[in-house]
């Protein structure tokens, strides 16, 4: 009796240890490997009540020196505010999205830092970039401030479009001027008030 029970002892235990391996060898390694495909950017989604606060960040982003003493908008480039600091960069790339050339795309680096920069996609309120405007605002706008070795550090949130005002476009030169402002927010979904933007560029 006492040999009976000694074998059922072991082959409990053997039985447990044999499902334990089978768990373990059942695991899968989800890591990223690399590769060709680029990691996607997943814009955050506001789950608060709407009896809630949205924390807004007091620290803003760091000033850029090359920016501070600026007055005037240049041809591709763009700037905003964080409270008092100020940012702004290059437009390097302005096209439009659609044939009916109301949905577009502008961006480029900041002058803040190398791995930083703007995007803006934009959709206009039926007109589009087929003739002369004046005052023009947008139906849709994102934001969108990177930094490469981040997943972002400004974005809006995709119910709360930026105000975005095509102050003049010139249908001969293709030259757009305007103004920007709203609210991004960080990772850790912090907002971030951006006032004073402002645009210059071409577009094709």
């Amino acid at each position: 009796m006492i040999c009976f029970q000694i074998y059922k002892t072991i082959g409990v235990t053997a039985c447990l240890f044999a499902g334990l391996v089978t768990m373990v060898s059942c695991e899968k390694d989800y890591s990223y490997e690399g590769g060709n495909s680029v990691p996607v950017v997943v814009i955050p989604v506001d789950t608060a009540d709407d009896e809630d606060t949205v924390i807004v960040d007091p620290g803003a982003l760091p000033s850029c020196a090359a920016c501070t003493g600026a007055t005037d908008i240049p041809l591709s480039s763009w700037s905003f505010n964080t409270m008092d600091s100020k940012l702004c960069g290059q437009v390097d790339t302005a096209f439009v999205l659609n044939l009916e050339r109301s949905t577009f795309t502008f961006f480029g680096p900041s002058f803040c830092g190398a791995d930083t920069g703007l995007v803006f996609t934009v959709s206009l309120n039926g007109r589009g970039f087929t003739q002369d405007l004046q005052n023009e605002v947008a139906g849709n706008a994102v934001f969108y401030y990177y930094n490469t070795n981040r997943p972002y550090i400004l974005l809006s949130h995709a119910d709360q479009s930026f105000t975005f005002i095509i102050s003049e476009y010139s249908h001969s030169t293709k030259i757009a001027t305007g103004t920007f402002s709203g609210t991004g927010f960080r990772v850790d979904g912090r907002a971030v008030n951006v006032s004073n933007g402002r645009f210059k560029f071409r577009i094709v």
